[in-house]
């Protein structure tokens, strides 16, 4: 079964690590963390990721620039704010785009 592969981006380091654990412990999902710009779009470069979710910390000028970079990679590529709230939460906006992918890829 192929998993759903999420590039996660933080600032945080200890959230960040709680946020890959919530995801990876999904059979379905596989997380990849960045903590820097750099790291991101390298990790964008070497992988197809069905998913990027920010996570809080990323100063504007970042986050904007990400969006733009992966955009231009790949314009179809969600890219999703994730402010915290706990694993419901998180777990609700990864399934929001899982169920928007599979209504694009059924029509």
């Amino acid at each position: 079964m192929r998993k759903f592969e999420i590039l996660v981006i933080g600032r945080n380091v200890d959230i960040h690590e709680t946020v890959l654990r919530l995801i990876n412990k999904n059979e379905a999902w596989q997380a990849t963390g960045a903590l820097t710009d750099e790291e991101s779009c390298r990790l964008c470069k070497e992988k197809d990721y069905d998913m990027v979710l920010l996570g809080s910390g990323i100063e504007e000028e970042s986050e904007n620039k990400l969006r733009e970079y992966f955009q231009s990679i790949n314009p179809n590529l969600p890219i999703v704010q994730h402010y915290g709230g706990g694993s419901g939460l998180l777990y609700c906006e990864i399934m929001q785009v899982i169920e928007k992918l599979k209504g694009i890829n059924e029509s």
